[in-house]
């Protein structure tokens, strides 16, 4: 038997070896101190993370499930059996081992269940079922209203099936709670362009730009809200910044065929539809675009 001042120095020296990344030590001394005391459940957890971190993750997951099998409150290493799948992407296996708590949660902590039906959500989500990944969604966010990111990610599901008014709603608590995220104002932004409201749409694309100036889609979006808005002048200087920061991204491409064809330089708008039809030959806005070209060059067809 190893006493317990012994055992509690290989774990602070395990744990130091962690936080200077020497793994490989940190895994020899893990394996000493389970074998040692297999009913230490911190151990055999911090030894799994360890086998994530060297990748190898058959060793993380036989690691888990041995814990699992010793421990006498085994709730919280059941979710982290589930959520070792859900980072290797394996959705049915972590939706198994979620499962299992989800029939229990009023035995689990708030912060547990926030957590577990926070990733439940993702699991569905990564399976495309979102009607069962919007249920626990929003089931996290009656657990815990602030929970990271939650009102980002309901809000982005809202978008995806259309429920806009109340996605925009979500975006702007998401907003509320963390300001300085692009990725909030920046889908904020798109929900206010899908219902065509383009003031509040630019106004929440310039706030993206300046949280992240790096991110080219949010400059686009900038001058797509510009050019509705009939801004020609001040929408190509934010597209011009989208295509120097990503010369590839064919929306940007597009929406430059668009502000020629509004300032009747058809040449000019020609060039840019063909250019995403290369880059994207099924590009609908694109081949839109080429549509109404011919219109305004053959109005009596």
């Amino acid at each position: 038997m190893i006493d317990e001042p012994t055992l509690s120095q290989w774990l602070d020296q395990a744990r130091t070896l962690v936080e200077e990344q020497k793994f490989l030590h940190a895994l020899q001394l893990y394996y000493k101190i389970t074998a040692a005391s297999p009913s230490l459940d911190i151990a055999w957890v911090e030894l799994a993370y360890v086998q994530y971190e060297l990748k190898q993750y058959p060793a993380a997951e036989k690691t888990l499930l041995k814990a699992v099998s010793t421990s006498e409150q085994p709730q919280e290493i059941l979710f982290l059996v589930g959520n070792l799948y859900l980072k290797l992407g394996q959705y049915p296996k972590a939706l198994t081992f979620y499962k299992k708590l989800l029939g229990e949660q009023q035995s689990l902590t708030k912060d547990l269940r926030a957590h577990l039906n926070f990733n439940t959500a993702l699991a569905y989500y990564y399976r495309d079922n979102i009607r069962l990944a919007e249920i626990h969604f929003r089931a996290t966010r009656r657990i815990d209203p602030r929970f990271p990111k939650i009102n980002e990610s309901l809000g982005e599901l809202l978008l995806r099936r259309g429920a806009l008014a109340e996605a925009a709603e979500c975006l702007k608590d998401a907003v509320a709670h963390e300001q300085y995220s692009w990725i909030g104002h920046y889908m904020l932004g798109t929900a206010y362009a899908k219902m065509y409201d383009w003031r509040r749409a630019h106004d929440e694309f310039v706030l993206a730009v300046e949280m992240d100036p790096n991110e080219p889609r949010a400059w686009m979006m900038c001058g797509e809200s510009l050019l509705a808005l009939h801004k020609l002048d001040e929408a190509e200087r934010y597209l011009r910044k989208a295509l120097e920061l990503n010369p590839q991204l064919t929306d940007a491409v597009v929406d430059f065929g668009f502000l020629f064809l509004r300032r009747g330089d058809a040449q000019r708008a020609r060039e840019f539809f063909e250019q995403a039809l290369q880059l994207e030959p099924h590009h609908s806005r694109a081949l839109q675009g080429t549509r109404e070209l011919k219109l305004t060059q053959n109005p009596q067809s």
